[in-house]
């Protein structure tokens, strides 16, 4: 499974998805990461024009994120991208409790409050 954690700087994780500067990419297999990379974003997000922002991840089957607002979790979904809460904002704490089965994939996501 190949997955992206929204950051600004490859150790927390954004605050919220679309203000993400890139995303830190990685690989899963057999319960392990096998790879991982930041990979910066060209563009900034625009809610009309999502696809440069999202490229880096375009590839990925899920993606985790605190906050993401539902137009963009709409663009995630028609992606084919699945999305994963955490409310921890350290990526390697968001990867463990990951691995762990302690995250759950978002069925009906709650967006930004």
């Amino acid at each position: 499974m190949k997955a992206a954690i929204p950051t600004n700087d490859g150790i927390m994780m954004a605050g919220s998805f679309e203000q993400a500067k890139g995303f830190l990419i990685f690989d899963i297999e057999f319960g392990k990461v096998t790879k991982e990379e930041v990979v910066w974003s060209k563009t900034d997000y625009a809610a009309e024009a999502p696809e440069g922002f999202l490229a880096p991840i375009s590839d990925c089957s899920a993606a985790f994120a605190g906050k993401i607002t539902e137009s963009l979790y709409s663009v995630l979904q028609k992606r084919g991208i699945s999305l994963i809460k955490s409310k921890d904002d350290i990526i390697t704490n968001v990867i463990v409790h990951y691995l762990e089965n302690e995250l759950k994939q978002a069925a009906d996501y709650c967006c930004c409050p």
